[in-house]
């Protein structure tokens, strides 16, 4: 889990999805919203459109912050991640090389 200093609050979550910049990649889309000079943070967000057990979107969700928490990005930006389904089936190194790319092309 990541620190709460680099998780979005609600209210800020509210804010990146208004006035960020909406981002698709083949597994997953992403808003970007760039702030000050502050700690990266982000938020993952997995409907159950995404899987219909609770068990599943977690461990999704849980894979993907565990990733963010490990590498440190050099970026200033209020991030939010919907994955797509097509996620689901990613080994973890495949899922490393998906967000690694990604967070460099916006950085």
């Amino acid at each position: 889990m990541l620190p709460k200093s680099r998780r979005l609050s609600h209210k800020d979550f509210l804010t990146a999805k208004s006035h960020g910049k909406t981002y698709r990649t083949p597994h997953f889309s992403a808003v970007v919203y760039l702030t000050s000079p502050q700690p990266s943070r982000f938020t993952i967000v997995t409907s159950s459109k995404l899987h219909k057990h609770a068990v599943v979107r977690n461990r999704l969700r849980r894979r993907i912050y565990e990733i963010l928490r490990a590498k440190h990005y050099a970026l200033s930006a209020d991030l939010i991640i919907f994955p797509h389904q097509s996620m689901l089936n990613l080994s973890h190194e495949e899922l490393v090389l998906a967000l690694d790319s990604f967070l460099s092309k916006i950085s």
